[in-house]
């Protein structure tokens, strides 16, 4: 039976919020953040600790405690903050423009840091030994950025980019799994450019045939 993502509490939700006694720092809510998405990134979920991560951000354990109620609830928000929100921006105006030009440029600037492979990598294999982990991250961070996504799907739809029929949802997955196959499972490092090619070449894939485009009134 699977694990049930975690339910964040409100200080997981706003860890810097102030409460009783003095305010806390956003400063150390930064410093912790890193500090997490560090100690992930090199040691996995399942040998990370509290304890490591508040010596990297040179605070005290209790600071974390206080902060937020679990280990995954951490580190599925320092996943999300080192994603930041340029993707949520980039889809707005790509929605706005009517275009997925400028959603494709901040995607390939994401995804070709040198630390995003190894986050990813890191995400995907922690889902054996601790799928709370990954729902965790799924339900609090990557829904709100889905629905995003499937917004612009929708108007790439009304504009013919994409195929009419297509389902949304299924159309996101395959564009996710085209991208975490081609960072992780096709040798070789992934430049910039490179990415944006691959991913226009993935976008064309999704569109209306020559035929179909021919019957059109």
């Amino acid at each position: 039976m699977s694990r049930p993502a975690i339910k964040l509490t409100p200080r997981d939700q706003n860890p810097g919020a102030r409460g009783p006694g003095r305010p806390r720092s956003n400063a150390a809510d930064q410093a912790i953040l890193r500090a997490a998405l560090k100690v992930f990134i090199e040691r996995g979920v399942e040998a990370a600790s509290i304890e490591q991560i508040a010596d990297y951000a040179g605070v005290a354990r209790t600071t974390l405690y206080r902060r937020w109620s679990a280990k995954q609830a951490l580190i599925a928000q320092a996943i999300a903050s080192a994603r930041g929100e340029e993707e949520r921006r980039a889809a707005n105006r790509a929605k706005m423009s009517k275009s997925p030009e400028p959603l494709i440029d901040a995607l390939a600037d994401i995804i070709t840091r040198t630390e995003y492979r190894r986050l990813t990598a890191r995400l995907i294999g922690s889902v054996p030994s601790c799928p709370e982990l990954m729902a965790t991250y799924w339900n609090n961070y990557l829904l709100p950025r889905r629905s995003v996504m499937l917004d612009l799907i929708k108007v790439a739809r009304d504009q013919g980019i994409v195929r009419d029929d297509c389902d949304p949802e299924m159309l996101l997955d395959l564009i996710s799994g085209a991208i975490i196959h081609h960072l992780l499972v096709r040798p070789g490092k992934r430049t910039r450019s490179e990415m944006r090619a691959y991913l226009r070449r993935a976008v064309r894939q999704m569109g209306p045939c020559e035929s179909t485009k021919k019957h059109q009134p």
